[in-house]
Order: C-alpha cells, then structure tokens, then sequence
C-alpha cells in the first residue's frame, strides 16, 4: 500500500476530492471519520434547525466542530465559507446576513458543491457564488471578502500556509476569519500517519496548536487566537483537540 510519505501534494488534494465526494453521494457509507446529523448534533448544532432543514444539508456534515457560535457574520457582508461541503454552515450564515449580504462557497468535491447548490435553492438563498476549485487557490478578488470561515479545511489542505496567504489575500482590511479546525497537543508519532486514510481523518495533516497560531501570524494574519478548544467524535487520537480559532486580516 502506498504510504502517506508517497503522495504529492496534487495526489492528497484528488484523494481528497475523491473521498469528500463519496460522502456528497454515498452518506450511509461506513467511514473512518464521523459523517451526518448524530455529529452534527453533538457538536452543537441544533435539533430544532436541522429538523426544518433538508436531509441532503446533514446527512453529509462531516466538519470538525462547530464554530457558529463565535461567527460574528453581520447583516450585508459578504461571508466565503472554505470547504463548504453540502452546505449546513453555509445556510446558517445566510440567516446572519441576511438578503443584502453575500455568501461564497467553495469546495473541492463537485459532488459537494452541488449538494450544496441544491439544500441552499430548496431553503430559497439565492444570493450565493459557488466556487469549484481548491483552498490554496481562491479565485477572488484581493479585499473582496469581510470574513472567511472554515470547517476542518486546513487538515485536509497539503499546502497550509498557501491556505492562509489566500485567506489573508482576499480578506477586506478590517475582514478576520473564524473556523473550527483539529490542532495537536503535540507532534504525532509517524505511525500513526502512515496512509492516505490518516489524512481524511484529519490525523495525517494536523498541526500542533502553536504552530498553527505562529503560521496564521506568518501568512498575514494578525492576532490568532483560540476561541473554544475541546474534543469531539472528530478528534479521535488522544493527542487532537479541536479548536474553534480566530484571526484578522493584517494589512489594515
């Protein structure tokens, strides 16, 4: 079997793809990662809302946390939501922008960002730009974004730095991002990183907490800093947290 080591950064990103799009057709699949509303659920997302949403929005949820409550997206911005998966935040942002705001989603899955297109034209959001293409490389316009916000895309991204330097690139001055993402107490045996499986979980790819505050700092975002650590179905190794993380853009 071909090792975790092996595989080009253009190789993770189509593996990636390939597996993000099984969980946009094929939810009921057995994965090595948590998918659907029982995760959904127990990270806080409520029960009350995702009744009154359709099936196809949860039954693919597979982010690593929840970052809502700390998503301070205002009435008329403009929100880009990386890795948008079938849409679950995506839609919850919608409520906070309301009408005169904008939403962005993007992913790398076209199974995904179909999905997605579908859940947000059943619940009637239409001011959306959807966006196939991959997080290191955000086909946007420099300061055109008030925030940016993510589910567990850093792990899945080979190339994390180019992440940031794209968020930092298309944040307004002023503009910040807010995600839940899986950091480390510490490095990771390399056992433990062996397969491609290790990456989907987002084991493979995970950064310790501190690096990934410094790298955030290093890429043109200023003031990183945590919001809400803890554990969940996601953070299966006893060395994993998730974090829900906070940065703002640096020019300004």
């Amino acid at each position: 079997m071909k090792q975790l080591s092996q595989y080009t950064p253009d190789e993770i990103k189509a593996a990636v793809a390939e597996r993000y799009s099984s969980v946009a057709t094929d939810p009921a699949e057995k994965f090595n990662f948590p998918v659907g509303r029982k995760f959904a659920e127990s990270v806080g997302y409520q029960t009350a809302i995702l009744d009154n949403l359709p099936q196809g929005m949860w039954e693919s949820f597979t982010g690593a946390g929840n970052p809502q409550a700390f998503v301070d997206a205002k009435p008329g911005e403009t929100v880009l939501d990386l890795g948008c998966g079938a849409g679950l935040d995506l839609y919850l942002y919608s409520q906070k922008v309301g009408p005169t705001g904008k939403l962005i989603g993007l992913d790398l899955s076209a199974d995904m960002l179909s999905k997605a297109r579908r859940n947000l034209l059943k619940m009637g959001v239409t001011n959306v730009e959807w966006l196939y293409a991959p997080a290191d490389q955000i086909p946007l316009p420099d300061n055109s974004v008030d925030l940016v916000s993510a589910n567990g895309i850093y792990n899945l991204s080979p190339d994390k730095d180019a992440v940031m330097r794209e968020v930092s690139r298309v944040l307004k001055p002023g503009g910040r991002t807010i995600f839940a993402e899986i950091v480390l107490k510490s490095e990771l045996p390399n056992e433990v990183r062996c397969e491609i499986k290790d990456w989907f979980r987002c084991i493979g790819g995970a950064l310790v907490e501190e690096d990934f505050l410094q790298r955030l700092q290093a890429n043109g975002l200023t003031n990183p800093q945590i919001l809400w650590l803890g554990r969940n179905a996601r953070t299966g190794h006893e060395l994993s947290n998730c974090a829900v993380i906070r940065a703002e853009e640096g020019r300004s």
